[in-house]
């Protein structure tokens, strides 16, 4: 089945292909950003990950702001009678993301195709809350920056429609932290920090024109 999309996908791309249009890059030209989670399956996401939605604005000619951000939270109750009626087990997840590229899109020999440049910056922080039959709960709280600069394309494989994606190099800082919460007497452990630097490639994207 896999193959199968893939097969209908590319040939979607090669039969447009002589429907090229021009990719919107004029002040007030906005569009939605989708991404696909890796070409092994083709599934379609939001921006950034399965609760982020994306825009992209043109604040002038060639150049646009893309922003996302990311809002999810999640809880679980087991209500298990048969060990204590008076305490379930619980669990509570949330998730924030904020993110904003400055783009600056360049001249091309292709109407259809237009690259650019661009810097950007991404705050993320994730909760888990765990709470056992006992009333005791573990808490795991990350919490992460990055800064980068960007080189990709757009492609504009139809009217309004563009697919596109890009190469990144910048860092990233974040830490974590476990906290437990036993007969009342809290407690920190886990606290560990970590930072990286070096290239990445991102998923495809793809932008919805309106």
């Amino acid at each position: 089945m896999k193959l199968f999309t893939f097969i209908v996908l590319a040939v979607m791309l090669v039969a447009t292909t002589a429907m090229a249009a021009e990719v919107p890059t004029s002040r007030g030209d906005k569009a939605m950003v989708f991404m696909f989670n890796g070409l092994d399956d083709l599934s379609l996401e939001g921006y950034g990950g399965e609760y982020g939605i994306g825009m992209r604005y043109y604040i002038a000619d060639g150049t646009a702001i893309r922003v996302g951000v990311a809002f999810g939270t999640e809880s679980w109750t087991d209500e298990d009678e048969a060990t204590d009626p008076d305490f379930d087990s619980e669990e509570n997840d949330r998730t924030y993301a904020v993110s904003a590229i400055y783009e600056r899109h360049m001249a091309s020999p292709c109407s259809s195709v237009s690259p650019y440049w661009g810097i950007g910056a991404a705050y993320t922080s994730s909760y888990e809350e765990d709470k056992d039959e006992a009333g005791d709960t573990v808490t795991d709280r990350e919490s992460g920056f990055a800064g980068f600069a960007v080189m990709g394309f757009e492609w504009g494989f139809t009217d309004c429609l563009t697919l596109g994606g890009e190469y990144a190099a910048g860092f990233w800082s974040g830490s974590s932290e476990t906290e437990t919460v036993s007969g009342g007497v809290s407690a920190l452990s886990d606290e560990e920090s970590e930072s990286l630097m070096g290239f990445s490639t991102t998923s495809v994207y793809l932008s919805v024109y309106w």
